[in-house]
């Protein structure tokens, strides 16, 4: 009989063992395979959800020209039809998009531009309580895909050589005409500042109002860059009136008539950018290609010379962003799945063990008939591939079903080292003169060398690890990059091994004292079961191996879900600042005071956005820019009453300070760098006012949105110069009772400008319920139900390997008299110290781990910045998970000791005379 007719006559009697490792390998080849996919699939959505929640004004690729574009672009209708106009605007910005490398221009839609005519003086008389009407003018070609009459009809042209006497017929969103008192059809007279086109014309121009509009879509991006178009800006003065600034829409054929009404025109040019369909792969160079665009600049055609323009965009940052969060949850599962796969590789070696078992009979004889060491390597090489190659493909397959995203050569590496285990395990571990049964080996003198050795390097190499964790932390070049730290990676599975070899080292110790008290003590089990456990720890490395590396993940995992939690509850807290807070363009009085009478809501508060001023230290004479916000400090402190975020009732007491001597108190923000109790100057519409630095605050607070911010209260301002406050942020303090969504449906409908209606729990939810937010907790969970299953699967091939050495003493007592009853007590001896031992230590080590490992994880990534989150331990989830774990544990040793009592004594007896 040939050699491989022997072996495969072997593998039919046999096949139990082979199936395992072949499974084994299926299960790591899939789970390795679908770890990058589901990564790659959580990062795609990650950035998909990012982009497709943000703002046109934030993502969109915008430019800003300061002049009007040519006026053969303005020569088309209102419905943007003209086919002998030249659109060389349009055709500009085409070739820009056209420019834009692959696969960036895949994103980019289809260029869009506005242009605006600035500062028109209306005339009056007005109605009751207006004091003031100034109008801006805004031509756009493809408006009529945004928006949809309410009432009246269509502006007309106006001719170029129009001596001032015709109409300039305009459109106002309905908003805004109600803001201006301005009825439909209506005349009022516009002051003309200069002559047009060599045409001496009037000091007034009437401006007719032909119609109003509302937006088809108010979600649609569009009105998040032309918000000016829906709402008007109202400035309230109790002493003269209302001063109402507006946007009017006119046809583009009348647009250039208005240049002699206006003081400044500005033409607005965005590409939309689409992400969609935006896949992990394609992100890194999308954003680096997004970075290379953003600030070129672009020769733009224009009435006026030598025109340029540069684009910007947030869509880079937002896409930092995601690639962070998806880059620390690769990290973090990184992480966690070290310890899994040094045990399943242990688990691997378990099972190849019991293949060469089945096998060593026929490989003897073989040996014994000829067969050279090489031969017999080849052929158990062999059947190691005939095992982990199909079941690692199919398990890569199932892996690709499971997860469909874009094919990736790189998903599929891991499954390659999956398939060639088994080849390479049952190879190596057999020496010729082993293999040919002519005994041999290491002595035990050698063997207690290369223990002490291997166990020295281990610790050093865990030690090594540990303190250079400690003096870099994680690489955030590697991050950035969404790649993993092999170190940070790694480092927790040494820091396992070294664990484990302190329990092969110390747990004998106090069973040697057992045995020891046991030796002249009634009874057989209590003494031999101690020695053997000393002579035959359960095993040896590979169960201690998988208890230890089990329980620390699981506690490990636990204490970082409890952490990402409660760290995500925190943000939401501190990122909302109080039971509700609005957030989007700035509210009118009138919406604000709506939302005050809402039922259900107690107190208000709104921070007003006078914009980005310099500031001036007298002392040093350097010049800050900050953004100056404008509260009342008493409505802020009980609008925010309870709340995490709420901003320090200390500092806003020194903001109520009146303003003595004309001298405005303010706080400002530690990032500006300026001195409490210094003066300076702030410029203020176009006045240097004199400020007192009374005190500052943490850089990010929920009042801003930026780290460089002054705060200022409304009284102070008023008392210098009278003026209405239109707060961008609204906080409110909601009765227990109220209904949160009847309030978010009636503030929704107080503006047509869409608005960010947030509370703690949804911010919460969001988060929680994000792709990285999901991902993360799903992959953390998978890693501690795989975890037990693995041990439990260990713990029994375990048992099943030391079986043959179990059954011959079991048979020897056996027929010395040992009763079957007292079987299962001689078999926990096996596996019960070792694994006591293990539990302990793993669960010490789990909640020793946080502690080393937790600040080199980013954290903060999922929570919206700000500082990592402090180490929080559930112990409600805690305790379930240690008695999940456990009781896995103890079934895996009850199903051990169930199956090592089933044997026979003549079987056993026949096995030992062969041997």
């Amino acid at each position: 009989m040939s050699l491989f007719l022997l072996l495969r006559r072997q593998f039919r009697h046999y096949r139990g063992p082979s199936i395992l490792l072949a499974v084994i390998v299926l299960v790591v080849s899939g789970i390795l395979t679908m770890w990058p996919r589901a990564i790659d699939a959580m990062y795609a959505q990650d950035l998909r959800q990012t982009l497709g929640s943000a703002t046109g004004s934030q993502r969109d690729f915008i430019g800003y020209l300061s002049a009007p574009p040519p006026l053969t672009d303005l020569d088309a209708g209102f419905d943007g039809t003209n086919p002998g106009a030249t659109t060389q605007l349009a055709t500009t910005l085409d070739r820009i998009r056209d420019d834009l490398p692959q696969p960036l221009r895949g994103m980019a839609g289809d260029a869009r531009w506005k242009v605006t005519g600035f500062e028109s003086v209306i005339r009056g008389p007005f109605p009751t309580g207006i004091f003031s009407v100034d109008l801006n003018y805004a031509a756009d070609p493809l408006i009529l895909d945004h928006i949809e009459l309410s009432s009246g009809s269509l502006p007309g042209p106006l001719s170029l050589d129009d001596p001032g006497t015709e109409p300039l017929e305009i459109l106002l969103s309905a908003d805004s005409a109600a803001a201006a008192g301005w009825e439909v059809g209506e005349e009022r007279p516009g002051a003309v500042l200069r002559s047009f086109n060599d045409v001496d014309l009037p000091p007034d121009r009437p401006v007719l109002l032909t119609g109003t509009y509302d937006p088809r879509d108010a979600a649609d991006p569009y009105w998040t860059i032309n918000t000016d178009l829906l709402t008007a800006v109202e400035e309230i003065n109790p002493n003269t009136g209302t001063l109402v600034t507006a946007t009017a829409v006119v046809s583009p054929d009348a647009f250039a008539p208005t240049f002699g009404m206006t003081e400044r025109t500005q033409t607005t040019m965005w590409l939309p950018l689409d992400g969609s369909r935006l896949e992990a792969a394609a992100a890194p160079l999308i954003e680096a290609q997004l970075r290379q665009a953003v600030g070129a600049p672009h020769a733009i055609p224009s009435t006026s010379p030598n025109q340029t323009a540069q684009f910007n965009s947030g869509a880079p940052a937002l896409m930092a962003e995601s690639t962070q969060r998806a880059a620390s949850t690769n990290q973090i599962l990184a992480l966690l799945a070290s310890g899994p796969l040094g045990v399943c590789l242990a688990t691997a070696a378990v099972a190849v063990r019991l293949v060469v078992d089945r096998r060593r009979t026929a490989v003897e004889l073989a040996g014994a008939r000829g067969a050279s060491a090489t031969q017999l390597r080849t052929i158990l090489g062999g059947e190691g591939l005939v095992l982990g190659i199909p079941a690692a493909v199919l398990g890569a397959l199932l892996a690709a079903v499971a997860i469909p995203v874009p094919f990736n050569p790189l998903h599929f590496a891991w499954a390659v080292v999956a398939a060639l285990v088994p080849a390479v395990l049952l190879a190596l571990p057999h020496p010729p003169a082993a293999v040919r049964g002519t005994g041999g080996g290491s002595t035990a003198k050698t063997r207690r060398r290369w223990r002490l050795a291997l166990e020295a390097l281990v610790v050093g190499l865990a030690t090594t690890a540990t303190i250079l964790m400690f003096q870099r932390g994680i690489d955030q070049r590697v991050l950035d990059l969404g790649a993993v730290d092999p170190l940070l990676s790694a480092t927790p599975l040494l820091i396992t091994l070294a664990a484990c070899v302190l329990v092969l080292r110390l747990y004998p110790l106090p069973l040697a004292r057992y045995a020891k008290h046991q030796q002249g003590a009634p009874g057989l089990i209590g003494y031999l079961g101690a020695v053997r456990a000393l002579r035959s720890p359960g095993g040896g490395l590979l169960p201690v191996l998988a208890l230890i590396v089990g329980l620390a993940v699981v506690v490990f995992a636990g204490v970082l879900l409890s952490t990402f939690r409660a760290g995500v509850t925190d943000a939401a807290q501190h990122g909302v600042g109080a039971d509700l807070r609005i957030q989007g363009s700035p509210l009118s009085a009138q919406s604000v005071e709506k939302i005050r009478e809402l039922e259900g809501v107690e107190n208000i508060a709104g921070v007003s956005d006078l914009g980005q001023l310099r500031v001036r230290d007298s002392a040093a004479g350097e010049n800050s820019l900050v953004r100056v916000l404008a509260i009342d400090p008493a409505e802020v402190r009980i609008a925010q009453q309870g709340s995490a975020g709420a901003f320090p009732t200390d500092l806003l007491g020194l903001l109520e300070r009146p303003a003595a001597g004309g001298t405005l108190p303010v706080l400002m923000s530690s990032a500006v760098g300026l001195t409490p109790g210094s003066n300076g100057t702030l410029n203020y519409r176009n006045a240097a006012r004199p400020i007192n630095i009374v005190g500052t605050g943490p850089e990010q607070i929920t009042l801003a949105t930026g780290s460089n911010w002054l705060l200022v209260s409304t009284a102070a301002v008023n008392a210098l110069d009278e003026r209405t406050f239109e707060p961008s942020v609204v906080f409110l303090d909601l009765a227990p009772a109220a209904d949160d969504a009847a309030i978010r449906e009636a503030i929704a409908g107080v503006t047509p400008t869409p608005l960010l209606i947030q509370t703690p729990a949804e911010f919460e939810e969001l988060t929680l319920g994000s792709p990285s937010g999901a991902g993360l907790q799903a992959g953390l969970w998978t890693v501690i139900v795989f975890m037990g299953v693995l041990c439990a699967l260990t713990i029994v091939m375990t048992s099943v390997v030391n079986a043959p050495a179990r059954n011959r003493l079991l048979a020897l007592l056996r027929t010395l008299g040992f009763p079957r009853q007292r079987d299962g007590a001689l078999l926990l001896w096996e596996l019960g110290p070792i694994a006591a031992a293990a539990l302990v230590a793993g669960t010490l080590l789990g909640f020793i781990l946080p502690l080393l490992i937790l600040d080199s994880i980013d954290l903060a990534a999922f929570t919206g910045g700000g500082p990592q989150p402090g180490i929080t331990v559930d112990i409600t989830l805690t305790l379930w998970l240690l008695a999940g774990f456990l009781a896995v544990t103890a079934f895996s040793i009850a199903a051990a000791v169930a199956v090592g009592r089933r044997q026979r004594v003549a079987t056993v007896l026949r096995m030992t005379d062969s041997h």
